[in-house]
């Protein structure tokens, strides 16, 4: 996905946010279709950007959306309008959906039993150095966390994402920026089927595998196991806490009737 010099490493890039605020999240069930998760996001940029014009006083200003999709394969921009016809049919002949994203890197397979998380997050609430780089290191170091958690010893590569060892990816990670507001984010495979990645080059690496943790722990480890980990980790990352979203919010309202509009367009 997004590539990034690795001259450029974690223990580098300080991170230290401006206030205490919490993030806050929201933890979406069942299987989402992609084109819900681009509008959700889409829809959370917004609201951050108008937070920060002073048009809005929701809180907490930044959001964290974990979720699952419906098999989906996403190119990013550096293939963006270059994926032939016959190939995209191919793919979505595999039972998947297909979309060209503007996240960075290449092609790469979400679905059921991948956790993603998508952090709608402001990168100037915290310290100067937190760039793009910087904030895609840390990402990096969250999913690490959160393998440690299960006695695997995760790392980073020369090539962007999380591996186990220098051969097997365990996470991807693609971010875009729109006016400092992140949106995509890191998708860390759980229970996933990985035979979805056999009918694909992942994020362009020929020579290279896709693990799990269910793989690495030679046990069943889900999504839902897995995600109170995830969120743990992005506090002690982030140095934030991090506190779900009510139920009854305005804001989960909102995203509920997003998911609803596109059922019912599906």
């Amino acid at each position: 996905m997004l590539r990034l010099a690795r001259s450029f490493t974690t223990e580098s890039c300080s991170i230290l946010p401006k206030d205490s605020l919490p993030i806050g999240y929201l933890s979406l069930s069942g299987l989402i279709p992609y084109k819900a998760g681009l509008d959700i996001q889409q829809h959370l940029v917004k609201r951050r950007h108008a937070v920060n014009r002073g048009q809005s006083t929701d809180d907490p200003k930044d959001i964290i959306c974990f979720l699952q999709h419906k098999p989906t394969y996403t190119s990013g921009r550096r293939i963006r309008n270059k994926t032939v016809e016959d190939e995209e049919k191919r793919l979505r002949d595999l039972g998947a959906e297909y979309f060209e994203t503007m996240r960075g890197g290449q092609i790469t397979f979400h679905g059921p039993g991948q956790l993603i998380a998508y952090p709608i997050i402001d990168i100037r609430d915290y310290n100067a150095s937190l760039n793009v780089r910087c904030f895609v290191s840390r990402l990096e170091k969250t999913v690490i966390a959160a393998c440690a958690e299960y006695g695997i010893q995760a790392n980073t590569t020369e090539n962007t994402g999380v591996w186990v060892g220098q051969e097997d990816k365990i996470a991807a990670l693609g971010v875009h920026l729109q006016r400092y507001v992140s949106s995509h984010g890191l998708a860390l495979n759980c229970d996933v089927d990985l035979t979805w990645f056999g009918h694909i080059v992942p994020c362009g690496l020929a020579d290279k595998r896709v693990t799990s943790i269910s793989r690495e722990r030679g046990c069943i480890t889900n999504v839902e196991n897995a995600l109170p980990k995830l969120i743990k980790s992005f506090e002690k990352t982030f140095h934030k806490p991090l506190v779900p979203l009510a139920q009854d919010s305005r804001l989960m309202i909102e995203i509920q009737e997003i998911i609803d509009k596109n059922q019912q367009q599906s």
